[in-house]
């Protein structure tokens, strides 16, 4: 194995179930080759509801499940299934309030994973929550020849909205340096043999740890550069192309469909203003991280009509085992529209969605591109296809931002927040909640007329 092929993308589900079909049919369009990439990972922001995303568990299983059942449909759509060689393995799967990682590794190289560590942090405004935040999985490969472990660090994040926001996320990558250590999180011997299984809900991954923070492999915790890697970061990161909300007189200058960068309706002018662009030059964020050009429209914001645009229903009959025929009704892409981006009004086109990687590991770019759209979010997927080197990272990356000596109890307190908020969610937001209020008060109603009853003279 000279090279590891990755295939990483990342989707703002709009706190919405995918729609399986659709997006599997869709999450391969960046790759470039037939031959399927050793690691699959999706950089999820926004995965479900703020009920569901900060109480977990099983209220996060349905969510989690669409993805992968997506990536099994998409890889033997695009593979075939006549092997193991092309399916893929769940590796893990962490979440941190709405932003998600799920890691998926072919056979070969499942069977590589020495060692994994996760890490989190909220960066919300109200007590650092996870309604927005980070998440990182960090995993440890044998290869064959080598002594040392070629270690591959993804992070999915989500950084703070709105256009005049920039210096908020600015702020949002500092605390995920100095918040994001990784270690190896606790696990009962029980779940140690429950290795590479996703079916019981569980967000551990593949290989779990010690109480001290030590992998089986001896691995001690590690920061966002340290110890050396190749490092992905990937999310819904809102940097704007306007540091000021759009009036309705700005909407005629937006990109539309045009082939000529000479046009000034072509994506190019507006890309001129990315603010995330112009941070990173000025050294102000997302340090020692590269981006490959940009050569596809803005991913943010989409209108509800170009959501409804975007999909075609198709029907199709499919016939049973016992000689039955029936329809199966599925929704497609259809061809991207030639005629008009149709854009939300009050948000400013933007690149609001982007993966980043570490510079001086120089990683292979193959593609790079926005997935088409999806009818359940008004953000674009972004995928890139890439290739990095079998060899370890031995280039130590310096960084002026430490990881902050309270950052443990900062999460647990951040957490208590996140299920005090959720469970309110749940409760006032969801049917079950509601019922289970209702159901409350009757019983208690019910309980005291009882009682009034057994207790009258």
């Amino acid at each position: 194995m000279a090279e590891i092929s990755c295939y990483i993308t990342t989707f703002n589900c709009g706190r919405t179930l995918i729609n399986t079909d659709f997006f599997a049919t869709t999450l391969f369009n960046a790759l470039k080759t037939n031959l399927p990439p050793d690691l699959i990972v999706l950089c999820l922001q926004e995965v479900a509801p703020i009920s569901h995303s900060f109480l977990g568990g099983s209220l996060l299983t349905p969510y989690f499940d669409r993805f992968a059942e997506a990536v099994s449909l998409a890889s033997s759509r695009k593979f075939g299934n006549e092997n193991t060689e092309t399916e893929y393995v769940p590796l893990l799967t962490r979440n941190v309030g709405m932003t998600a990682i799920m890691a998926f590794g072919l056979h070969h190289v499942a069977h590589r994973v020495r060692w994994s560590q996760t890490a989190g942090v909220g960066v919300g405004v109200y007590g650092e929550m996870g309604n927005k935040g980070a998440v990182g999985v960090r995993l440890g490969l044998g290869i064959d020849g080598e002594h040392e472990d070629i270690i591959m660090t993804f992070v999915a994040a989500h950084l703070a909205p709105m256009e005049e926001a920039w210096q908020r996320r600015n702020e949002d990558w500092k605390s995920i340096c100095e918040g994001l250590s990784f270690e190896a999180p606790h696990a009962s011997p029980e779940h140690a043999e429950q290795k590479r299984s996703l079916g019981s809900g569980e967000n551990e991954p593949l290989l779990a740890g010690s109480s001290d923070g030590t992998t089986e492999h001896g691995k001690k915790a590690g920061t966002l550069f340290s110890p050396p890697s190749h490092l992905f970061f990937a999310g819904d990161l809102n940097y704007r192309t306007s540091d000021t909300r759009p009036d309705a007189s700005e909407t005629k200058t937006w990109p539309q469909p045009v082939e000529s960068a000479d046009d000034p309706h072509h994506y190019s002018h507006m890309l001129g203003h990315d603010q995330l662009t112009r941070e990173l030059k000025k050294g102000k964020t997302l340090h020692n991280l590269a981006e490959a050009p940009i050569n596809f429209p803005p991913t943010y914001k989409l209108s509800s009509g170009a959501q409804k645009n975007a999909v075609a229903t198709t029907t199709e009959q499919h016939k049973l085992a016992d000689g039955r025929t029936v329809e199966r009704t599925s929704l497609q892409p259809l061809a991207e529209a030639q005629d008009a981006w149709l854009w939300a009004q009050h948000r400013t086109p933007s690149w609001c969605d982007r993966i980043l990687f570490l510079e001086t590991a120089q990683p292979k770019i193959h593609a790079y591109t926005a997935l088409p759209i999806q009818p359940t979010s008004d953000h674009r997927p972004v995928a890139l296809s890439c290739t990095v080197s079998a060899k370890p990272v031995t280039a130590t990356v310096e960084s002026t931002l430490t990881i902050r000596d309270d950052w443990r109890e900062r999460r647990a307190a951040a957490r208590r927040y996140e299920l005090v908020v959720g469970l309110a969610a749940y409760l006032a937001l969801t049917w079950e909640g509601e019922a289970l209020v209702l159901g409350s008060v009757v019983g208690i109603v019910g309980g005291y007329i009882l009682l009034r009853a057994l207790i009258a003279p």
